[in-house]
């Protein structure tokens, strides 16, 4: 229905055009012109400013995601160093417990090891106090020299086992870390905590 009404619209408009006077068909189109020229320019000018805003918005949008992306890698590096720093801390704290640990057993070791050397000499002090007493004694005629001798054998014979066995239980057995533990298995000592290769 509507085909076969176009033609009919474009005759009488065709008619209508050519039943005019030069005069009005100028005047027509210049006024169609104008219209159709102010409607392409407020398209135009509808269409850039749609694109502008929507080019503005997206511009302002890259440069929130940029700003975020810059705060956000400053964030990180924050993030890592203090991690960092915290690590090193850490080691730090316990390289110094470590020492700190270290320090009080060698403390420990050598200060009962200069009691054992003062129990030493302490033991030979008490000997030669002992063989004084005797060899007075002996001078006044209390006792003979015999038993002087016998005495004197005794007391070497007693000071050389005791500190043999300090000296070896010290170089053998005892732990060279920690004063009060001993080694096991130490071949060779017959004193306790070491094997004896006879019966291993």
């Amino acid at each position: 229905m509507a085909g076969a009404n176009t033609p009919d619209l474009s005759s009488s408009l065709n008619n209508a055009f050519s039943s005019m006077s030069a005069t009005d068909r100028a005047a027509y189109l210049q006024g169609n012109a104008a219209t159709l020229q102010d409607k392409m320019e407020s398209n135009f000018n509808d269409s850039f400013g749609t694109s502008y805003k929507s080019s503005t918005d997206a511009a302002r949008n890259f440069d929130i995601l940029s700003d975020y992306s810059i705060q956000s890698n400053n964030l990180n590096t924050v993030v890592g160093d203090l991690a960092n720093q915290t690590t090193s801390n850490i080691n730090t704290a316990n390289n110094n417990s470590d020492t700190a640990a270290r320090t009080r057993e060698i403390k420990e070791w050598y200060y009962n090891n200069k009691l054992d050397t003062l129990f030493v000499f302490q033991l030979i002090f008490i000997s030669l106090c002992i063989l004084a007493v005797l060899a007075y004694l002996s001078k006044i005629g209390i006792i003979s020299m015999a038993v002087v001798g016998m005495s004197v054998g005794a007391l070497l014979v007693i000071i050389i086992l005791l500190i043999s066995n300090r000296a070896v239980y010290t170089d053998m057995v005892r732990d060279k870390r920690y004063w009060s533990k001993r080694k096991y298995g130490v071949v060779g000592s017959a004193l306790p905590g070491g094997l004896n290769p006879k019966c291993s």
